[in-house]
């Protein structure tokens, strides 16, 4: 026999943390911040009263609003999220990529979470392409400044280097694109070791970037927990809607590369299209201004399509 009051206590408690999750999570002018602050406590106190056990949401891109409701402080989940907001939102020593921080600010992030450090686990990559694959649809309603950020759980031991790190992002990118469901955009070449060469998922063109905890020289590249960052290239055409403008915000994030970074400004960071570039090389930067090198002369083709 189950225990009837557990359950109907249980139902209820899913039921009134459901809508209060979906009203969290709406951003509109008809719901203050304020007030969607105050219901992602609401659904905290909830969880405890009615002792609902967490849902680890795997593979769900989630508001600020989302993330803070469905983790409490302490949990591994929260604590990747505050130290990613933390060194966002530090006056002090101010993260270059200030669209990464305008991102936040406004709220035009989604968050997906993994349970390792791994991503060239197949779990995690299946998470990732979900992911990507919910957030797509939505991504030009965020607002001009969105990224899809993957936040992972702490290694405690930190025993990976920075290549292995490396070696483990780009199988992940060549897991992703066996998972993808859409074809590669006929406008970008397969060819990795091109100047118009980028990462594709969905039919969308990607620039993403990682953080390790192996990083300790290139500070930018620096995080506790291993993160990654995907942002749709359609924002530069908002964001860099003229020259002028372009090469203004370059300037001006590189004068904070200077001084964020105790290294020099890696020569890899050049416009995409320019002639001698990669992008392919500016996703993972080693903590020496030598490139990271690609195990890939061009990613698998998808699976899913082929199947």
């Amino acid at each position: 026999m189950f225990d009837t009051y557990a359950l109907a206590t249980s139902l209820i408690g899913g039921v009134m943390i459901t809508l209060l999750v979906n009203v969290a999570s709406m951003k509109s002018r008809s719901v203050p911040k304020t007030f969607r602050d105050t219901l992602s406590l609401l659904i905290g106190f909830i969880r405890a009263a009615f002792g609902i056990e967490q849902d680890d949401q795997q593979g769900n891109p989630l508001t600020r609003a989302q993330v803070t409701a469905a983790f409490p402080q302490g949990t591994w989940q929260r604590n990747a999220y505050e130290d990613y907001k933390a060194v966002l939102l530090d006056e002090e020593l101010i993260f270059p990529c200030i669209y990464a921080t305008k991102g936040f600010k406004s709220d035009d992030q989604l968050y997906v979470f993994i349970d390792s450090d791994d991503v060239s686990d197949a779990r995690h990559i299946r998470t990732l392409a979900k992911g990507l694959s919910t957030y797509l649809p939505q991504a030009r309603q965020l607002g001009p400044n969105t990224s899809l950020v993957l936040l992972a759980k702490q290694n405690d031991k930190n025993s990976r280097t920075v290549e292995e790190y490396n070696t483990m992002f780009w199988e992940l990118l060549n897991g992703l694109a066996k998972l993808d469901n859409k074809p590669w955009p006929s406008n970008v070449p397969r060819d990795i070791d091109t100047d118009r060469w980028c990462f594709c998922f969905g039919g969308e063109q990607f620039f993403t970037v990682i953080q390790t905890p192996a990083h300790q020289v290139r500070r930018t590249r620096y995080a506790p927990g291993l993160t990654m960052v995907f942002q749709p290239k359609w924002i530069f055409d908002i964001l860099f809607s003229t020259d002028a403008k372009r090469v203004g915000a370059l300037a001006k994030v590189r004068t904070l590369l200077t001084k964020y970074d105790p290294i020099p400004v890696s020569p890899e960071l050049k416009n995409y299209g320019e002639e001698g570039s990669r992008e392919s090389k500016q996703y993972f930067l080693l903590d020496e201004n030598v490139a990271a090198p690609c195990p890939y002369d061009k990613l698998s083709d998808s699976e899913v399509i082929n199947a």
